[in-house]
């Protein structure tokens, strides 16, 4: 349209022109040349004139638009302003508001936290007050039975019972005692709140060897399961296998009742053995459940030493290096400690097909724990109560027990805290970091069941004489 109108205003302005100078030479009569010059003179002024107009109305057109923007631009400010406003507003607000929603939520958990203290405080303390009263009884069982005359004694003249050595008088006191008890029924007590027997001075006894000898060859090697529990979840991580024996007449056999007798009648390799063919029984059921639970096995240094045994072992383990990331073999701290240059190299030859190790019983914190790492350790066992300074034994080490897991964290070694029995405990581990716990807490040894080993085999005794 602007160039149509552009086209009709210069058409139109020379036919004006045309007009002016035709004008000029037909009624004034003037010469065809001047009326030419004042032809183009009126027409070159009105195209000046309409660029003039049109350059205006150009400005004012822009100058209105700019009008326009600058308006739009004001109002989009305004907006931002209030934007901004509120933006400014909500982040004052919503912490504000967030604090008064959590903190009754902290709160009632602080309340929740102490509370749960209080009953794991009591538990231990009612724990403790049964265990004290057990004893009191047992000691005032024990003083009754020793003051209790026997009918040989009351016979027996004052004279003859001065001139008795004082070994003989102390073993009649303790056969007293023994009757007395055994004609008192002991009152049963649940399986958490059963204590082992502390260890005793280890003579050659030849009916526990010939007992130990006739339940391998029997078949009558338990297998007993504990779970390794990760905290504070106290989900299954590991579970340890432990071995017990039963005689001919049903009675189990403790390890702390066999161990040394089997170690010196040469038959511990045999146990690990049927311990071996159990524990890989026990992880391929458990592969068959998808579950990744590994086991630790306890190992006798005299298996690692045996020359009739351990080819065979390692062809074994060699067989099944599948299972090499789930299965951990086990020693107490004392056997590591006393390792000769034979037993570390069976377990390089075991570490080289990636199977693990483990130190329990730990009672020294000055070991290399480092040279231990180094040679496929990851994993040690403190006591529970040596962690938690309730024993003297580690008064002496060079690092404060609640520092031994960062220690050994360093070199790769993970710490399990083992004999966990109260709540109290629990407590405290947590508060040190600790991350795997065993104990009768959380669940005692359990027997396995027959259909879970069913098909295992069952390796004969080695043919190695008794020492």
């Amino acid at each position: 349209m602007t160039r149509l109108a552009n086209i009709s205003i210069l058409f139109s302005i020379s036919a004006i022109a045309a007009s002016c100078g035709t004008v000029m030479v037909y009624l004034f009569g003037r010469p065809a040349g001047e009326a030419v010059a004042v032809a183009l003179t009126a027409m070159c002024t009105m195209i000046f004139i309409h660029f003039m107009l049109t350059r205006a109305q150009e400005k004012s057109a822009v100058s209105e638009a700019v009008n326009r923007l600058e308006e739009r631009i004001a109002l989009i400010d305004d907006d931002v302003g209030n934007l901004e406003g509120r933006l400014t507003g909500v982040e004052h607000t919503i912490p504000r508001r967030t604090r008064d929603e959590i903190d009754p939520l902290f709160a009632e958990v602080e309340v929740i936290g102490s509370l749960v203290k209080q009953m794991a405080e009591a538990m231990a303390d009612m724990e403790t007050r049964i265990e004290d009263q057990g004893t009191a009884i047992e000691d005032q069982r024990t003083k009754q039975a020793l003051l209790q005359p026997q009918p040989a004694q009351r016979l027996s003249s004052p004279q003859v019972e001065l001139q008795q050595p004082v070994e003989t008088v102390t073993s009649q006191a303790a056969a007293a005692f023994a009757a007395a008890a055994a004609e008192q029924p002991v009152p049963m007590r649940s399986q958490a709140t059963v204590k082992r027997p502390a260890p005793r001075m280890h003579h050659p006894d030849a009916a526990l060897a010939e007992e130990i000898r006739a339940s391998i060859e029997a078949g009558r090697v338990d297998l007993y399961l504990q779970p390794i529990v990760t905290l504070p979840q106290r989900r299954v991580r590991y579970y340890e296998a432990l071995t017990r024996l039963r005689k001919a007449n049903g009675d189990t056999l403790e390890p702390m009742e066999f161990l040394t007798e089997a170690e010196r009648t040469g038959q511990m390799p045999a146990i690990d053995n049927i311990l071996l063919f159990r524990s890989l029984q026990i992880l391929k059921r458990l592969s068959t459940r998808n579950r990744e639970a590994g086991l630790f096995c306890n190992l006798s240094p005299s298996t690692l030493m045996d020359e009739n045994f351990f080819p065979g072992f390692l062809e074994f383990v060699r067989a099944n290096d599948t299972y090499s990331d789930l299965l951990i073999f086990e020693f107490s701290q004392a056997d590591v400690a006393v390792m000769s240059a034979i037993e570390y190299e069976s377990l390089a030859a075991l570490a080289e097909l990636g199977f693990r190790f483990s130190v329990d019983r730990i009672t020294d914190l000055r070991m290399d724990f480092r040279a231990l790492a180094d040679r496929g350790f990851r994993f040690a066992k403190l006591h529970a109560s040596r962690l938690l300074m309730q024993e003297d034994d580690l008064a002496q080490s060079n690092i404060h027990p609640a520092d031994f897991g960062s220690l050994l964290q360093r070199y790769g070694i993970e710490l399990i805290v083992d004999h966990v029995e109260t709540e109290s405990a629990v407590l405290e581990l947590l508060e040190m970091d600790i991350r795997c716990a065993q104990g009768f807490l959380f669940s005692p040894p359990r027997p396995v069941r027959a259909d879970v080993l069913q098909g295992a085999p069952n390796p004969r005794p080695l043919k190695k004489e008794a020492s």
